[in-house]
């Protein structure tokens, strides 16, 4: 499993608050590996930093996302804690996190990432003459007023999964709902498939412009007969 990574594990909180984020975890390898991760703050502090889950499989160069929480209590400061994941093949791999709490309201006029979406979605097929068949599902997401207008693209990375509309403009505080359906001619063997979806907003105020794309992934799981 490669280092995990992400947009930088850095939270600014005021007191009594959460916030999570996405992490994203990587198997370079050519074989199946467990993993099991461990949360902790540094000695002496409250365990502020969880995650969604602890454990978890990945196939061969398969990537997967889990979410990380830190949340604040009474005390202001900064604070560090460690994310520790231990695959069942390679060496263990150490993610630093910072949280600095205040008592005031953290003010960021920066662009936002898009809102409202389902934390992951899970598809149950069957065979049909040879034909794959499932219930259709649809994430709906916003794009946050500050954002003003922005153009979003919602990326699939594998060809047994199709999304419609992939791209569109929303103005801020716009929402846009995206249908997802499994390709019912992937020639998939029986066994479960994951992914993630890439919702990237790219936005048109030239003060924004120079950001950096804000994106966020959307876990998607397929379970083949």
């Amino acid at each position: 499993m490669s280092k995990p990574f992400s947009a930088g594990l850095s939270f600014a909180l005021f007191l009594d608050s959460s916030k999570t984020l996405p992490l994203a975890i990587v198997n370079s390898t050519d074989q199946v590996i467990t993993w099991n991760a461990v949360a902790a703050a540094d000695p002496g502090a409250p365990n502020w930093l969880s995650l969604d889950r602890y454990r978890g499989s990945l196939q061969a160069h398969e990537v997967q996302t889990i979410y990380v929480t830190a949340q604040s209590g009474q005390a202001t400061g900064d604070f560090q804690g460690t994310l520790t994941f231990r695959p069942s093949a390679g060496t263990a791999q150490e993610l630093l996190a910072e949280l600095h709490v205040s008592i005031d309201v953290f003010s960021d006029n920066g662009p936002k990432a898009a809102t409202g979406i389902q934390n992951r979605i899970d598809f149950a097929t069957q065979r049909v003459a040879n034909r794959l068949q499932s219930n259709p599902s649809s994430i709906q997401f916003s794009n946050p007023a500050v954002n003003g207008s922005a153009r979003w693209t919602m990326t699939s990375l594998v060809s047994w999964l199709d999304v419609t509309p992939n791209t569109g403009t929303l103005l801020g505080g716009g929402s846009q709902t995206v249908n997802l359906t499994v390709n019912p001619n992937a020639q998939a063997r029986a066994g479960t498939y994951s992914t993630d979806l890439i919702l990237t907003l790219t936005f048109s105020d030239p003060a924004k412009a120079a950001h950096e794309p804000t994106s966020v992934l959307i876990p998607i799981t397929v379970a083949v007969p």
